[in-house]
């Protein structure tokens, strides 16, 4: 069997393991974690009041939002659903593989402001780049995520333009990374039998001072406060920013993460000794990631009969 058209059918069957693992974490009825994630859907919708100045009251079963709001910060907006099914599918095949494909997403990436098609040339790449590369762009443009796209096998070029629509922009930008995490998270509480969980995502507050901030995500784990920001550049924009709001959120320095895609190797410990909180790698994420949840398991007592 040829090389390459072996590499592709392992790939299908990775993509197709991935989209059942995916679907087990919504379905499954055996868990506490459908009724939680159930709850967490459900208070997008009910549960809250919103004020005549667009804020939202202290009312509602979130951990997460009552969290937020017992610091003096008053919320604006939020969401606390988990992404649709193909979202969460490219974010997770994009952050699996990362390594691959961080060169033709540099090249998506700007495409997006200058309106222009992208090329990308992989002449003399790894196979493995070219067939992560080519099923990654036949999936966007499978689901219109990409109004055109073409491979030439003979120059191995990939042309392609991306659709200039919200939420295909906001995947591009940044929030296929914040699904990714998102993912992380939830799969090792589901992996390690944590149920008792609320998080927050895209949350838009107004600081006492009148200014406004947001928050990527917050997790409340057994009341215990994890906050995260996710960057796919330029992060040295904001990494003072963040480093400063961490004594407003009351979290501390180790649950305090961002978490940036292309930071280079050895950066993540110098930028953590600098600043008031932890900065990664999105190869160093899910390690930490794990060994962070593990570390607040260990510390909640086990249920009779665990």
């Amino acid at each position: 069997m040829d090389e390459m058209l072996l590499h592709q059918l392992i790939e299908e069957v990775k993509l197709l393991r991935e989209e059942i693992r995916l679907l087990n974490l919504k379905i499954d009825g055996g868990s506490n974690l459908k009724k939680n994630l159930i709850k967490i859907e459900k208070l997008n919708h009910i549960g809250v009041s919103e004020t005549q100045n667009d804020t939202i009251e202290l009312n509602n079963q979130n951990a997460a939002i009552n969290y937020i709001m017992s610091r003096k910060m008053m919320i604006k907006n939020y969401k606390t659903d988990v992404d649709d099914d193909i979202f969460m599918k490219l974010s997770n095949y994009l952050g699996n593989r990362y390594e691959y494909l961080r060169e033709l997403y540099a090249v998506i990436k700007p495409s997006l402001s200058n309106g222009n098609s992208f090329f990308f040339n992989m002449q003399n790449k790894p196979q493995e780049v070219i067939t992560y590369c080519t099923q990654f762009c036949s999936l966007l443009y499978k689901n219109a995520f990409l109004s055109n796209y073409s491979y030439k096998k003979s120059s191995r070029i990939i042309t392609g333009a991306p659709q200039r629509v919200g939420r295909v922009i906001n995947f591009f930008t940044g929030g296929w990374l914040e699904n990714y995490i998102l993912n992380i998270v939830i799969s090792e509480l589901h992996t390690k039998g944590i149920n008792d969980f609320s998080f927050v995502q895209n949350c838009q507050l107004e600081l006492p001072n009148g200014d406004n901030f947001e928050v990527d995500m917050l997790f409340i784990v057994k009341d215990v406060p994890i906050w995260i920001e996710c960057k796919t550049g330029d992060y040295q924009r904001y990494i003072s920013k963040y480093s400063d709001f961490r004594k407003r959120m009351g979290t501390t320095k180790e649950n305090s993460l961002l978490i940036i895609s292309d930071l280079q190797a050895g950066l993540s410990k110098n930028l953590s000794s600098t600043f008031d909180l932890t900065a990664m790698s999105l190869s160093e994420a899910k390690l930490y990631i794990s060994e962070l949840i593990e570390n607040i398991q260990n510390k909640i007592p086990r249920e009779e009969g665990a």
